[in-house]
């Protein structure tokens, strides 16, 4: 599998200012961030259109129909709260209670430094190792491929996302635990581009046609048991179980798409690409992989167990920030 590259994380960029604007596209780039640049009358366009973001870059002084953007700050709070708003302060007056809820993590314009300790605790709050990342990204493209035959398979780059929108409507949710490692894998897609997909041929010989719901459903849920069967093999060794059994509940809310699981740390993020070798320009069906390591994560621990495979294969570990 050729060498894949690593993205940290996707933030809105609301900034205006002629000097800062590049200056921050330059720091997100060197901390592996991909800017989505907005004007303030597009942010919450942009925070709709977007379901896999880590946070917002904001300006105070950005123009907007207030004085500054501290009321954009608390609607974008509002909407999706979870993402951490880094605002970029042009003024000293202090921030109400309201808008100090909103911009969590304010830092002044000429300290780098404060915004970059504040990008390293609060989007990477994990540290996924590479040689983790890459078993992840090959166990599940085989997967894949053997479910979808008539497909060509190829994932994006790996990040990391705070949000917690589901992509799609047809979502699956395995558990996973280890010595190291407590929490969950999820899969996720649109379904009518996956009946399309089931339609064209992109499945086994004999599976397609007009499948109903039901049979999607159980289409995801057989992929999702092939890549945990996959990742079991690889990563849980037998009789493997981690120390600690707490449990948190998993909230959803089906009306907005939302599913939260009572973590805060950052999600591993992989996108797939299937499309069809015969229709070039048809867009591709995308699934959405995430693994959320809520109840326990070791990446010592984890370190240590994959040691042989890790010191075959020489990849050291990632560092997200």
């Amino acid at each position: 599998m050729a060498e894949p590259t690593f993205l940290g994380a996707k933030v809105l960029l609301l900034e205006h200012d002629v000097v800062q604007y590049p200056r921050l596209l330059e720091f997100c780039e060197a901390l592996g961030l991909v800017c989505v640049p907005c004007a303030a009358r597009d942010a919450m366009d942009a925070l709709a259109q977007h379901k896999d973001l880590a946070g917002a870059l904001l300006a105070e002084d950005l123009p907007c129909d207030a004085p500054d953007s501290l009321k954009l700050a608390i609607a974008l709070h509002r909407q999706r709260p979870e993402l951490p708003i880094f605002l970029r302060r042009t003024s000293g007056r202090p921030l109400t209670a309201d808008e100090s809820r909103a911009a969590t993590h304010p830092w002044a314009t000429e300290d780098m430094q404060a915004l970059h300790a504040h990008i390293d605790r609060s989007l990477f709050g994990l540290r996924y190792p590479t040689v983790l990342v890459r078993g992840i990204l090959d166990l599940t493209l085989s997967a894949l491929r053997s479910m979808f035959p008539n497909a060509e398979v190829e994932a994006e780059p790996p990040y990391v996302v705070h949000d917690r929108i589901i992509y799609g409507q047809v979502s699956t949710l395995i558990a996973l635990e280890s010595t190291w490692c407590r929490g969950y894998m999820m899969l996720q897609t649109e379904e009518g581009a996956l009946r399309q997909g089931m339609a064209q041929g992109m499945g086994s010989e004999g599976v397609g046609g007009d499948l109903g719901f039901r049979e999607l459903n159980n289409l995801l849920g057989e992929t999702t048991n092939l890549i945990w069967g996959a990742f079991k093999n690889r990563y849980i060794p037998p009789r493997a179980f981690a120390n600690q059994q707490t449990q948190v509940p998993i909230v959803i809310n089906h009306e907005q798409k939302y599913i939260s699981f009572g973590s805060q740390d950052p999600q591993l993020c992989i996108r797939y690409q299937l499309s069809d070798p015969r229709r070039p320009r048809q867009r591709p069906l995308i699934i959405v992989q995430r693994f959320i390591f809520n109840l326990l994560f070791e990446a010592e621990a984890f370190t240590e167990f994959a040691q042989p495979a890790a010191v075959a294969a020489a990849t050291g570990e990632l560092e997200l920030f």
